[in-house]
């Protein structure tokens, strides 16, 4: 290749490398829900960029996931995302760590916002498979993986086993757990791989997800764009636990 043609070729590259890195960072918030007249303009999972403004109608409601938790924006009115965020990012950064100790899922689970029975809890992680949704399963490779239900106050039983066939395997949920530990040492969960769990209960009521392994390296420790990680890779449910524990009872627009 002629040199020149090759100076020129790398150079254009580097910048469109460059402007792509430029557009990622520039993502300020993604958005969890909308409802009103301008929802359509605001579906779940839309990113919005630092430069861009919000506007709403009146009986418009948008909730967003920013670099620090969620903010609720209420039409008529229009609104910026270049605000500072000087809420505390901590909570994002603990949701968003690998879990190593089963414990910490059952001991460690907070109720969900304006819950006052303690029944409605919330993971204290995001890297947990739902037994009771279907989807996409993103883990931090190396990290240890848990599984969670909503309706802990029974014991019950669950099957696991890969949706290809093969090895079957009996777990328990103790009375008052939410999360318990992937059973590796009978059955490794394996990337790309799907998997199936039923209640022993109701063995006609199959969920099934796929595992997506994730480098920890490339794990964000902001809530933006720690959620736009899991939109872009289908975990849904994981992005929902997110912006539901990083949701305060009533958050301020600007």
């Amino acid at each position: 290749m002629d040199r020149t043609i090759g100076r020129k070729l790398a150079k254009t590259m580097a910048l469109a490398l460059g402007l792509a890195v430029s557009g990622h960072a520039m993502a300020q918030a993604v958005v969890v829900r909308s409802t009103g007249p301008s929802a359509v303009n605001y579906p779940k999972g839309k990113r919005l960029s630092a430069v861009e403004q919000v506007t709403l109608k009146a009986g418009d409601v948008v909730t967003v996931l920013d670099k620090a938790g969620t903010r609720v924006l209420r039409g008529a009115g229009t609104f910026s995302l270049t605000v500072a965020v000087n809420r505390d990012r901590g909570t994002a950064a603990l949701l968003a760590r690998s879990l190593s100790n089963p414990a910490s899922v059952r001991a460690g689970a907070v109720r969900g916002a304006g819950d006052s029975t303690g029944e409605n809890v919330m993971p204290v992680s995001i890297w947990l498979a739902d037994a009771e949704q279907g989807g996409n399963v993103c883990v931090p490779r190396g990290s240890d993986l848990y599984l969670w239900r909503s309706n802990s106050a029974k014991r019950s039983f669950s099957w696991l086993t890969e949706a290809t066939g093969g090895e079957m395997v009996r777990m328990q949920w103790p009375p008052k757990t939410v999360g318990i530990a992937w059973p590796k040492t009978m059955l490794a969960p394996q990337e790309g791989r799907t998997y199936r769990i039923y209640d022993e209960t109701t063995p006609d009521a199959v969920t099934e997800f796929q595992i997506i392994m994730l480098e920890p390296d490339m794990v964000p420790a902001d809530a933006a764009s720690l959620g736009t990680l899991l939109l872009d890779n289908g975990c849904k449910a994981q992005f929902d636990w997110l912006a539901a524990s990083l949701e305060e009872d009533e958050p301020a627009a600007p």
